[in-house]
C-alpha cells in the first residue's frame, strides 16, 4: 500500500479528527445516519454492480498505426457476470458502517485520512453548490475545472490535478460563484498541463483531467464536442451524457475503456509492487458518471452503469458521492480482485487482441512529454509505388 500520508501530508491531528467527528455527528444525526447506511449498501445491490466485458475486437494494436484515443475502437461484449462495488471495497466499506453505526474512526492510517476527507466535503455544503449547475457549463474547460476544484481534489488526499492544456480556452480562476469557492484550485492554482500518454505504436492521446497524487484519469462529455446527427433528422443533439448502446469506434464509451487499459498497464510499470492492478478511470458530464476498471495482470475489464450526480431533490446523489471518493482514494481503499475467485471472472481478450504489440504496452508506455505527430504515412496512389511489378497486359 502506499505510503498516504507522504503524499497527502502530515497526518491530521487527533484533536481536530475529534472535532470533525463530533461536527459532522451533530449535522447528521441517528436518522440520517440510518439513510446514509442505505446510500453505502445501495453500491453492494446488483443494480450497481460493476459489469465484466469481453472485447469482440478492437485496433489497439493495427500493425500499420497506433490509434489516438478519440478514434479507438473497441467493441465490448456484455458477459453475464457482475461484481459488486463492496467486492472491490472492502476496508471502505467497513469504515463508513463503523462510522455510521458506532461512530467509530478507523485506526488505519490511510483510510482514515480518507473517512476525514469524506466527511469534511459532506459538511461543506458551499463547496457542494456549484455541483448543482454543472449542466449550465458553456464547455468542456468550465466544467473540467469545477468538478476538480469542488468534487475531486475535495475528496481525494491526494488533491493535485492537471487539466489538460491543450484546451482552447484555459481559466484562471474556478467560475463559480460561490464565495467560499478557493478560485484557483488546489494549492493556489489551475494547473494546466501535458497529460499526454501511450505510445504512437498503439493507443494513445491527450487526458482532459488526471489527479496526479490519485493517479486517476478522468474523461469528460460537455455537450459540445460530441454532436450527435441522426440519419433520418436534420436535428443535431448535442451528446450530454453518456451513450450506453453506443460503444463504435470513437464513442465515449470505447475511449474511457482504451484510456483506462493504457493507464493501467501504465500504472503497473510504475508500481510494479502493488498488492493488485485494478486502476480505476473516472468518465463524467455535467449530469452523471461512471467508472471503468482494468486489471492489466488478470486481463479483466470492469464497466459501470451511470450513476447520477444529483439526487430527486436536485442535491448531490451520496450514493454517488461514496463511489467517487473510493474511486479516488483506490491506492488506500481498493482490494482489487484479491477477494474474488479468478476463475469465475470472464477475461476481457485485450491481451490476445493486442498480441503483437503487447510488449509495447508492457514495456514501452510514457505519460507527458509525447509527440504523436510523426507517424508512418504513405500515398494510396498507385502511380507513386515503387519497385512494383506490373502484372496484366502491357502496351
Amino acid at each position: 500500500m502506499a505510503d498516504a500520508e507522504q503524499e497527502a501530508g502530515p497526518s491530521v491531528p487527533k484533536k481536530l479528527k475529534r472535532s470533525t467527528l463530533e461536527k459532522f455527528c451533530e449535522e447528521f444525526g441517528s436518522d440520517s445516519f440510518e439513510l446514509l447506511k442505505k446510500h453505502i449498501f445501495d453500491l453492494k445491490k446488483e443494480t450497481m454492480a460493476l459489469g465484466t466485458f469481453a472485447i469482440g475486437s478492437c485496433n489497439a494494436a493495427d500493425p500499420d498505426y497506433g490509434y489516438c484515443f478519440t478514434k479507438a475502437a473497441c467493441s465490448l461484449r456484455p458477459t453475464k457476470v457482475k461484481v459488486t462495488f463492496g467486492s472491490l471495497f472492502l476496508e471502505p466499506f467497513k469504515a463508513l458502517n463503523e462510522l455510521f453505526c458506532i461512530k467509530s474512526l478507523p485506526k488505519d492510517g490511510p483510510v482514515l485520512m480518507c473517512v476525514q476527507k469524506l466527511m469534511e466535503f459532506m459538511l461543506n455544503k458551499e463547496m457542494q453548490k456549484p455541483l448543482e449547475d454543472l449542466n449550465d457549463c458553456s464547455d468542456e474547460t468550465e466544467l473540467t475545472v469545477i468538478l476538480a476544484t469542488h468534487l475531486f481534489s475535495q475528496l481525494s488526499i491526494s488533491p493535485s490535478f492537471t487539466v489538460n492544456n491543450r484546451n482552447h480556452s484555459q481559466l484562471k480562476r474556478c467560475p463559480c460563484t460561490s464565495e467560499k469557492c478557493p478560485k484557483t484550485g488546489w494549492k493556489g492554482k489551475i494547473h494546466y498541463g501535458d497529460t499526454s500518454i501511450g505510445n504512437s505504436e498503439v493507443w494513445h492521446g491527450f487526458l482532459d483531467l488526471v489527479m496526479d497524487g490519485a493517479e486517476v484519469l478522468i474523461d469528460t462529455v460537455d455537450g459540445e464536442e460530441d454532436t450527435v446527427t441522426y440519419i433520418d433528422s436534420t436535428i443535431e443533439i448535442k451528446q450530454k451524457d453518456f451513450e450506453m448502446t453506443d460503444v463504435s469506434a470513437g464513442s465515449r464509451i470505447a475511449q474511457v475503456a482504451a484510456e483506462t487499459i493504457v493507464y493501467s498497464f501504465y500504472y503497473r510499470s510504475l508500481h510494479p509492487e502493488s498488492s493488485h492492478f485494478l486502476i480505476p478511470s473516472i468518465g463524467v458530464s455535467g449530469s452523471e458518471v461512471l467508472f471503468y476498471f482494468y486489471d492489466s495482470v488478470n486481463d479483466v475489464l470492469l464497466g459501470s452503469t451511470t450513476f447520477k450526480l444529483m439526487d430527486f431533490e436536485d442535491k448531490l446523489d451520496i450514493t454517488t458521492v461514496f463511489a467517487v471518493w473510493m474511486v479516488l482514494n483506490h491506492k488506500y481503499l481498493c482490494n482489487g480482485l484479491n477477494e474474488l475467485k479468478l476463475d469465475q471472472v470472464p477475461k476481457s481478450h485485450f491481451t490476445e487482441h493486442a498480441k503483437s504489440k503487447l510488449h509495447v504496452y508492457r514495456e514501452e508506455l510514457k505519460k507527458g512529454n509525447l509527440d504523436f505527430r510523426h507517424k508512418k504515412v504513405w500515398s494510396v496512389d498507385p502511380r507513386t509505388f515503387t519497385g512494383t511489378v506490373l502484372l496484366g497486359d502491357k502496351e
